[in-house]
């Protein structure tokens, strides 16, 4: 049997104890979990003489600083012969008096040191000036930071981590460029939406493509920890080579791989109690009651109920006949708890390295457990992640990538959307039920036809629940191939990518009879009616909808980069296909490219860039699939100069000015996916009696209707992009600047025309690309550093600002010019300007036979035409026109800010010393605005009527007659018997809704190096976090990030405290 491998004391493995015949799995594995025992491929038998000839050497392995470098290897120069430093940077090998060891370490220069004959021999590395200059990912490759043309944002993982289960919920602020906001925090689908630079199309999607490792994938369910880089990419010389999908940018996330280093194990575990943030405060059921007979008074009607009814819900006599129900006090908890544990692997030799990373989230939702016990549905969210990426060296001029990742997701909801339940807790008043009725029979309203809907309590716990699956599964292999032996500098690349993701859904419905208690018998038991016939049991489960989607990604590239002297030449073409299968879809979705990169620089002073992509898709028709999108960058680093003064680079050690100028496009242009192609209807034509006739009916002739002629003139989106970038270091980068200015145009924004006569005769006007919006603004980035003694202090920030302007809307021409959409924003509303309120002065007032009065406005004032109960304490609107009446010509368009953002920025401080630090993070946004209660049934008092509202204390400052104010929140209240023409959109209800947010504050500890090598560990550390502490706004009603969606009706914004544990071996 041959001699196999032979493991010694120090996992050294010296002259004939490595035999391996072949390069086997067995030899794979040590290598890859970095054991430090190595192997030798049919080596010769060493004669014994020469083995007693070695001598045992020992020593540490140092930085230049004097930092010991765990994990260092160390080896025979010339032989597969070595072994790894220790935490300590220790290290024993048996050599020859002869022989070279060579030290290397990531990061540091590789050193050859021959015997001293004294048998201990320490080693300094010096870092790797070349290596450890930064490397920025770009589009289908990597860059020095200092070659770049183009407009890039970098973070790193440290600053991505939240105690959210969702990555895109802590970019807010964090890189320059981009701009996020968070609508909700339920749990699982609290993504962000974000833009790269603003919105630049009023139809189109927005959306950034989103790329890790290089495939199209989702970063929501991303962990932190897998995290390398996150980049976006904002101009034409950096997103060019993405073709019809880079318009909108390009988000570039790279997981974490393997080092040369012995194995190294990072655990964290993480425990937090969230609590909802900014919940709305409700009046009590006899408020609420007077209040109803308030506004029904207002508007000429008899009182809801009397002042006797009244007293008896004020006294609190009988819970179960007058309830003063506080829906959120009774659903929603005060504190939950979610959790994170990671597990990542990290490690490997020359020939092999790996990372591997395991993670487990939950996350519980903010509604209390259900206090029956029949089943569970508090909204509780579960992630399970793994991900494995293994880089193999094949030969010295082939590497192997083989990467696997997935996500299994496990959602438990309530029979009912969040949003429903949320929305009747701000829509079911206090007094019409309690919760459930004191003898345990389940309460509702006592209308058979509003029966269970009527009740939040019933929602959210007698309605059954549904379990949500979701499974990902993502793999890609590849190769790169070293092709020296054509040229210097040339290799090729190959990537093949397949990933499945399958989702599934189980429901049990619960349908329990419900009650309504009418009063009480003469023993005193409540008597019910039934408002809701059930059954007190669980259904059986039952599959609700299955989806899923498998990708397809081909790449394959040749690169080329080499230097000559001063000269530094680089170029790149590149293939790439793609295919998405989803289960709704008959054929599959398949675009394809040809990329394209050349580079130049001379003296590291003078820089350009020339990318293109051709790329494809079958949305659009044939002849009219491909389109060429070109950039060119370039960059002048004015501090490498040989004039540059020596005195100006100890203060501005670096400047860079950078130039771009290209186009991209957008496909996913917001119509259908074959909107090319001609549409018909089967069901004939209708004729009628012709011109002049009387009498009759109109005839049904049969035949083929045209909706839509063929157009395969339909096209992407196109962006023509320009950046103009200033890149700063001073003292000695000390202190870092960027700044970018943009200015881009899209045009072929896809339109169905308005401006085609009806003579034209189509059913449907047509669709176009016709559509143009410019877009500019600024965006930059800083970032400081500094030491004083073992106090350590840096600081960052980001600002961005976009700003857009349409230019052809192809709209109607328009009575006045303030109603015109052209030369407005994107999202920008048409309203009302509300001048003040109505006063006494303004009406003629009649008293009516109940008491209550009606109102005639006085001549010379403007007659508002809308319908409705008008009279002191309504908005007065302003008549833009002069035409005596309030109509629709005198709503304005582009009053304020849009509800998204113009202004986006974060700013941060870390302090450190001797192992305690403190972290604080603000996140702000600005330039935006929230149209309060547009179309909002819970946000206006009795919309639905007395029985389907809800009354905020927020609004008790309002109009009366006895306090006639300007000043009030509310103007006067109505009911629902009469159109309030206060909820008309107005600027008496637009709120700025920037905002400042205290994000993250994180205090901890971390272990001294000498005390956790005594411990065996590479590093521990202690931490409490703080997120989402406070915000500063003009909203008040609901979180400022929000926005309207949902009106204010959704899963609220969370505060949480984490407790935190990091240990690394």
């Amino acid at each position: 049997m041959r001699r196999l491998l032979k493991k010694v004391k120090g996992a050294q493995c010296t002259s004939a104890l490595c035999r391996i015949p072949r390069l086997g799995a067995l030899a794979v594995l040590f290598q890859l979990l970095g054991t430090g025992i190595a192997y030798s491929q049919n080596d010769p038998v060493v004669p014994r003489e020469t083995q007693q000839n070695k001598k045992r050497i020992t020593g540490r392995v140092t930085s230049s600083s004097g930092e010991p470098l765990p994990g260092a290897s160390v080896r025979i120069k010339n032989t597969s012969i070595g072994t790894a430093t220790n935490n300590d940077g220790l290290y024993v090998i048996d050599a020859l008096a002869t022989d070279v060891l060579s030290f290397s370490y990531t990061g540091f220069l590789t050193k050859d040191t021959t015997m001293n004959g004294s048998g201990v021999l320490n080693v300094m590395l010096q870092p790797d000036v070349l290596l450890n200059e930064e490397v920025v990912v770009v589009g289908y490759g990597k860059q020095k930071r200092a070659a770049m043309v183009s407009s890039i944002s970098t973070v790193g993982s440290q600053e991505l981590r939240s105690p959210s289960g969702n990555l895109t919920g802590n970019l807010a602020g964090q890189l320059s460029g981009l701009i996020s906001i968070q609508r909700t925090a339920e749990p699982g689908r609290d993504d962000a939406e974000f833009w790269i630079r603003g919105i630049s199309t009023f139809r189109g999607g927005s959306k950034p493509l989103i790329l890790v490792d290089g495939i199209p994938r989702e970063i929501n369910d991303i962990e932190p920890d897998e995290i390398e880089t996150f980049s976006v990419l904002k101009d034409a010389a950096a997103t060019a080579v993405y073709g019809a999908e880079g318009a909108n940018g390009v988000i570039l996330v790279t997981t974490k791989r393997g080092i040369v280093s012995r194995p190294r194990i990072s655990f964290r575990a993480e425990h937090s109690m969230a609590s909802p943030q900014r919940l709305p405060e409700f009046v009590d059921s006899w408020e609420y009651l007077e209040l109803a007979n308030e506004a029904l008074f207002n508007d000429g009607f008899d009182p809801y109920m009397t002042a006797e009814q009244i007293e008896k819900y004020r006294s609190r006599e009988d819970n179960d006949l007058y309830p003063n129900t506080n829906w959120m006090d009774e659903l929603l908890a005060k504190n939950v708890q979610n959790q994170r544990y990671t597990l990542n692997f990290r490690g490997g030799a020359e020939n092999a390295k790996y990372f591997v990373s395991m993670a487990y989230f939950n996350q519980e939702g903010v509604f209390k457990k259900n206090p029956l016990g029949k089943y569970d549905s508090d909204f509780d969210f579960q992630r399970y992640n793994l991900r494995s990426n293994i880089d193999l060296r094949v030969s010295k001029t082939t590497q192997l990538n083989i990467d696997l990742g997935g996500q299994y997701v496990n959602r438990l909801t309530a029979n009912r959307s969040p949003d429903d339940v949320f929305g009747f807790m701000l829509n079911t008043p206090p007094h019409l039920f309690p919760t459930i009725y004191s003898d345990g029979t389940l309460a509702t309203y006592e209308i058979q036809s509003d029966g269970n809907n009527r009740s939040p309590y019933n929602m959210l716990y007698n309605q059954g629940y549904r379990k949500e699956f979701s499974t990902q599964i993502q793999s890609n292999i590849g190769l790169t191939q070293d092709l020296k032996v054509i040229t210097a500098g040339l290799s090729a690349n190959a990537k093949v990518s397949l990933d499945y993701e399958g989702n599934a859904s189980t429901l049990r419905n619960y349908w329990p009879s419900l009650y309504h208690a009418t009063g009480r018998d003469a023993d005193g038991n409540l008597v019910y009616i039934t408002s809701v016939s059930g059954s007190p049991q669980l259904t059986d489960p039952e599959f609700t909808g299955t989806s899923s989607y498998r990708n397809i990604y081909v790449e394959g590239s040749l690169n080329y980069a080499r230097g000559f002297g001063q000269h530094n030449v680089g170029g790149m073409l590149l293939y790439m296909q793609k295919e998405n299968q989803r289960s709704d879809a008959v054929l599959p979705y398949r675009k394809q490219g040809l990329v394209g990169r050349v580079t130049y620089s001379f003296d590291n002073r003078y820089f350009i860039e020339g990318n293109f992509g051709y790329t494809g898709s079958e949305t659009f028709a044939k002849g009219n699939r491909f389109g060429f999108f070109p950039a060119v960058g370039v960059s002048y680093f004015v501090s490498n100069e040989h004039f540059y003064p020596e005195g100006l680079k100890n203060v501005l050690n670096s400047a860079k000015i950078r130039l771009s100028y290209g186009r991209t496009g957008n496909d996913n242009t917001g119509g259908s996916r074959f909107l090319y192609r001609a549409t018909f209807k089967t069901d004939g034509y209708t004729f009628n009696q012709g011109i002049g006739s009387t009498g009759g009916t109109n005839g049904m002739g049969a035949g083929i209707n045209d909706l839509l002629f063929v157009n395969n003139t339909i096209a992407w989106e196109i962006e023509d992009k320009r950046n103009v970038g200033l890149d700063l270091g001073f003292f000695n980068n000390r202190i870092e600047l960027t700044a970018d200015y943009f200015n881009n145009r899209r045009s072929g924004i896809l339109i169905q025309r308005n401006t085609i006569s009806a003579v034209a005769g189509f059913h449907a006007n047509p669709w176009e690309n016709y559509g143009i919006v410019d877009n500019h603004g600024v965006d930059a980035s800083f970032k400081s550093s500094h030491n004083i003694g073992q106090f350590r202090i840096t600081t960052r920030g980001t600002f961005t600002f976009a700003r857009n302007k349409i230019i052809e809307y192809d709209e109607l021409p328009q009575n006045h010019p303030w109603m015109e959409v052209t030369g407005t924003r994107v999202g920008d509303r048409s309203v009302y300007i509300a001048e003040r309120l109505y006063t006494d002065d303004d009406f003629i007032k009649t008293q009516n036979a109940n008491g209550t009065y009606s109102y005639q406005l006085k001549p010379g004032l403007p007659v508002v035409s809308m319908q409705g109960t008008l009279g002191p304490g309504d908005i007065k609107f302003a008549d833009l026109n002069n035409d005596n009446i309030i109509d629709n010509n005198d709503r304005k368009r582009g009053v304020g800010h849009p509800e998204n953002p113009e202004i986006n920025y974060g700013f941060g401080v870390n302090a450190e010393y001797k192992g305690a630090y403190i972290s604080v993070f603000f996140q702000g946004t600005g330039n935006s605005a929230t149209l309060l209660g547009e179309g909002n049934s819970t946000f206006w008092p009795f919309n639905w009527g007395i029985e389907k509202a809800n009354y905020r204390t927020a609004f008790l400052d309002r109009w009366t007659a006895e306090d006639p104010r300007q000043d009030v929140v509310m103007p006067r209240i109505h009911s629902h018997y009469s159109y309030n023409v206060n909820k008309e959109p107005n600027t008496w209800w637009l709120r700025n809704s920037s905002f400042l947010r205290l994000k993250n504050v994180e205090i901890g500890y971390a272990l001294p190096k000498e005390l956790a090598r005594k411990l065996r560990l590479g590093g521990a550390r202690v931490y409490l976090m703080g997120y989402n502490l406070y915000v500063w706004d003009d909203v008040k009603y609901w979180d400022p990030e929000m926005g309207n969606r949902n009106k204010g009706m959704s899963y609220p914004m969370s505060r949480s405290f984490t407790f935190g544990l990091e240990l690394n071996l």
